[in-house]
């Protein structure tokens, strides 16, 4: 009852006009910024930092989350409408959201996309509300060895997008882990793969590579083949979502919440990777698995609701134990230790009504994502109208200014660009490049997990398997992979027997 009387209080006081203000400020400056490639919503929140040094601790709070949530959805707006991703978790909406927009239902597809966001984050900001105790409790017992096994099972979901070509997808999958180890070892500070170029000891950045081979070789492919990336009606209308439409993929919606939930609340997991199983998933128990890629409405509402779910998730171990959840809850702890305020449990004690203001902030911040994701996509609608050449270069324009922004460096630009052409050229032959921006992300964070797993136990390999949470996940990874595969054994063994006869 306490927590009601509290929570109450938290949406009086964010009710007030210029808290509400900074939410809504902080959510719309998320959506732009998630929604432009190449300009990453944690970019934004780390150049909004310095601006929340005149507010008070709440707000400067309120500001940073009302970007976060904002912006974990607005990458998805640049994926189905251009299929440029403006996030990494935006990745998997680029498989069915595109694929919608190309049959004139971009109206439908973002409606369906930014419902399940915003149903995702709400449950996550509930959650965060009510049951921060125990989660809390849950994270603790994660350690390095159970941060390795999520890693991989967000690997081995890669599977589930290979359709009928899974030695194609392993090998994009396996060249996209080589480019993330290109750098120096994370354990014993070696150079590896530099070949005597300095700049490539820094390592080679994600999101270069991901603006490299979506925004870029989109772009060169546009122009390849003239296409018109004016969104496409049926019979006139652009074809919206009806309420059936949204109560159609409940389901998918209800199992990708769970899932952000879930990966959330791990410290270090991120949206990505609950986007990622999330896909993988929603693809094996849905009775239009096959089809996944070709549109199905199923296939974007399940990894868009899982990706919003991490954001309350997230800020679970950041509110409660001090832990950073993300890249995104990280800027929120330097925030609040700017202010002078240490999170942890002594926080519900210390300051309940800073706590659950923040609470409902999040709660506010999902009801209103719909109006300002799709206000911000009929925004893109407009731009889209534009002549092919003027949006190639503003596209190109924006690429190159987020990649020379990630590390103020001119060579993350020639390596944008040389990715470009790489994805144009996969592209062309119709060789998957997610697999490889997967590798590129999760490759890195599940060697940085394995040597330090290895280096606490006294390099004892059975680390893995003897906690029972690490060896529970990958037991669970082994059998994702076998039920992954099972149709394709069972249809080549089906057509062994029937040569045979």
């Amino acid at each position: 009852m306490a927590a009601f009387e509290l929570l109450g209080g938290g949406f009086a006081a964010a009710f007030q006009l210029w808290p509400f203000l900074t939410i809504v400020t902080g959510l719309l400056v998320g959506v732009v910024a998630g929604a432009l490639p190449g300009i990453s919503f944690v970019n934004a929140m780390a150049m909004a930092l310095p601006f929340t040094y005149v507010m008070s601790p709440t707000q400067s709070m309120l500001f940073l989350g009302g970007i976060y949530v904002g912006g974990v959805f607005g990458g998805s707006i640049s994926a189905i409408m251009i299929n440029v991703p403006g996030t990494p978790a935006s990745l998997p909406a680029t498989w069915d959201g595109y694929a919608m927009t190309k049959r004139g239902e971009v109206k439908r597809a973002l409606a369906i996309a930014v419902t399940a966001s915003a149903t995702g984050g709400l449950v996550s900001a509930l959650v965060l509300a009510f049951l921060s105790a125990p989660f809390a409790t849950f994270a603790l017992k994660f350690s390095q060895p159970e941060f390795f096994a999520a890693t991989v099972l967000g690997l081995v979901s890669v599977i589930a997008i290979a359709k009928d070509r899974p030695l194609v997808t392993l090998v994009s999958l396996v060249l996209g882990i080589v480019v993330g180890t290109v750098g120096v070892d994370p354990l014993y500070g070696q150079a590896r793969f530099s070949f005597g170029i300095p700049e490539m000891e820094s390592g080679i950045r994600f999101v270069v590579v991901m603006i490299g081979l979506f925004a870029i070789g989109e772009v060169v492919d546009l122009l390849a083949t003239n296409r018109d990336l004016r969104p496409k009606t049926q019979g006139g209308k652009q074809v919206g979502a009806k309420l059936a439409d949204i109560l159609g993929v409940k389901g998918a919606i209800l199992r990708g919440t769970g899932i952000g939930c879930l990966i959330g609340m791990i410290p270090g997991a991120g949206a990505t990777p609950g986007a990622v199983i999330a896909y993988g998933v929603e693809k094996q128990v849905s009775k239009r698995g096959a089809e996944f890629g070709t549109g199905v409405e199923a296939g974007l509402a399940a990894p868009e609701a899982a990706k919003n779910a991490t954001t309350g998730a997230a800020m679970v171990p950041l509110l409660t134990l001090g832990i950073p959840g993300s890249a995104a809850t990280a800027i929120m702890l330097a925030a609040m230790m700017l202010h002078g305020v240490n999170p942890g449990p002594l926080l519900f004690i210390m300051d309940p009504s800073m706590v659950y203001t923040i609470f409902a902030a999040m709660i506010i911040a999902n009801v209103l994502m719909i109006g300002a994701g799709l206000g911000v996509a009929q925004v893109f609608s407009t731009l889209m109208r534009t002549p092919p050449a003027i949006l190639a270069a503003f596209i190109i324009v924006l690429s190159v200014i987020g990649a020379y922004g990630v590390r103020n460096n001119i060579f993350d630009v020639w390596v944008c660009l040389a990715f470009g052409v790489l994805g144009w050229g996969m592209k062309r032959i119709g060789f998957p490049s997610a697999p490889l921006v997967l590798g590129v992300i999760l490759g890195p964070l599940a060697e940085r997990y394995f040597l330090t797993s290895l280096a606490n136990s006294q390099q004892d390999w059975t680390v893995f398997v003897t906690r029972p949470i690490s060896g529970t996940i990958l037991a669970l990874a082994g059998v994702f992979v076998l039920w992954s595969l099972w149709p394709g054994i069972i249809g080549r063994l089906a057509r062994r027997r029937e040569r045979a006869a």
